[in-house]
C-alpha cells in the first residue's frame, strides 16, 4: 500500500525464462541487470487520470479515418493498434535514413508513373502503426524544376522481414487521400512495386 500523498509508482518486472540449449553462451543473463542477477525493474509513472477517454478515442477515429492516418492526435500510438507520431530526432540516423528511403522510393515510383521529376524538399511528418511490421504515413513536400513545392502523402509497409512496399504516393490534401486512384498508386494488389 502506497504512503498517502505520494504517487504510486507501477513496478515492472521484465526476466526471460531460460531453457536448456546447446550452446551455453546463448541467453545466459538475458533479461537481468549487468552482474547482480536479479530481474530487470522498469519504473513507470502512470497517474490514474492517464487513461484516454472516450472522447479522446472518437477524436482519434474521426482524425484518422478522416485523412487515412495521416493526421492523428499525438496520443494515438497508445491505442491497440493505433497510429500516432514517428518521431525522426537528430540523434537516430536508422529512423532518418529509412523514413528518407521511403520517401526516395515513393518519389522514383510516382515520377516513372506520371513521367515527371518531382525531388524531395522537406518532411513535413511520419506517423506509423504496428501491422505485421510498421505502416508508415509519410506527409512531405517535393518539387519539380522551379515550380512551387506540392504535397505528398505516401502509405509504406515496412515488413517484419525488412521489404519496404509503397501502398501509394499521391499529391493532394489528407482528406482526399485513400480514395482517388491517382497514378502513383496500384489498384489491383494495394502495393506499388519499385
Amino acid at each position: 500500500m502506497a504512503p498517502v500523498g505520494k504517487q504510486k509508482k507501477t513496478v515492472k518486472e521484465t526476466s526471460t525464462v531460460h531453457r536448456p540449449t546447446s550452446k551455453a553462451s546463448v541467453g545466459a543473463k538475458r533479461g537481468r541487470d549487468d552482474g547482480d542477477g536479479k530481474p530487470k525493474k522498469t519504473v513507470i509513472h502512470r497517474p490514474p487520470d492517464e487513461k484516454l477517454t472516450d472522447e479522446q478515442i472518437h477524436e482519434y477515429y474521426r482524425q484518422f479515418f478522416g485523412s487515412q492516418g495521416f493526421i492523428v492526435p499525438d496520443y494515438g500510438g497508445r491505442l491497440c493498434g493505433g497510429v500516432g507520431p514517428y518521431s525522426v530526432t537528430n540523434n537516430n540516423k536508422y529512423r532518418q535514413k529509412l523514413v528518407k528511403d521511403m520517401i526516395q522510393k515513393s518519389l522514383r515510383i510516382y515520377n516513372r508513373k506520371n513521367k515527371v521529376n518531382f525531388e524531395f524538399d522537406k518532411l513535413v511528418s511520419v506517423n506509423a502503426g504496428a501491422v505485421a511490421g510498421l505502416m508508415f504515413y509519410i506527409t512531405f513536400n517535393a518539387r519539380s524544376g522551379d515550380d512551387a513545392p506540392q504535397t505528398f502523402y505516401s502509405k509504406v509497409w515496412k515488413t517484419f522481414n525488412g521489404y519496404i512496399k509503397v501502398q501509394f504516393c499521391v499529391i493532394g490534401n489528407a482528406q482526399e487521400v485513400g480514395t482517388s486512384q491517382d497514378a502513383g498508386t496500384s489498384q489491383e494488389s494495394g502495393i506499388t512495386q519499385a
